[in-house]
């Protein structure tokens, strides 16, 4: 697990997107303190402040809340592990998938008319990653996941 500070111990982003509120983020485990997102360094323990505190119902929410998918993988990395945390925090897994697929789609918009050679089999890869691991399609819609 990676994590970006000691447990116990508000790092500079978190203080930098909560202010005063980052003192009631539980960083007091391991667990907690591990990252979620690590492009824009959002834990365990913010996601489910978010989740718990801050009326976070689905990905994009997440996303404005605590920058979750807004870093350079734009989402690849982390959407799965912060649509799992909404999915057992919401008890609702299928839920939890649709909102994933099209959170992925709506990011994968920007990188589409761009792609060329290596990032294209590299957004391949990840389109058959999604579809294998998570079981998303792009059935009844024009979206590549």
């Amino acid at each position: 697990k990676k994590t970006w500070s000691k447990p116990g111990t508000p790092h500079k982003a978190l203080v930098g997107r909560h202010g005063n509120r980052a003192g009631k983020i539980s960083m007091s485990s391991e667990y907690d303190a591990s990252l979620v997102c690590e492009c824009e360094s959002a834990s365990v323990g913010e996601v489910k402040y978010a989740i718990e505190e801050l009326d976070v119902h689905n990905l994009v929410d997440l996303r404005r809340r605590t920058r979750v998918g807004m870093g350079t993988c734009q989402g690849e990395l982390c959407a799965c592990r912060a649509a799992g945390m909404l999915a057992e925090a919401h008890k609702c897994t299928e839920v939890a998938k649709q909102d994933l697929q099209s959170f992925i789609n709506e990011r994968w918009k920007g990188m589409y008319p761009v792609c060329w050679g290596d990032t294209l089999r590299e957004s391949e890869y990840s389109q058959w990653i999604y579809s294998g691991v998570c079981g998303l399609t792009g059935e009844g819609s024009t979206e590549k996941i």
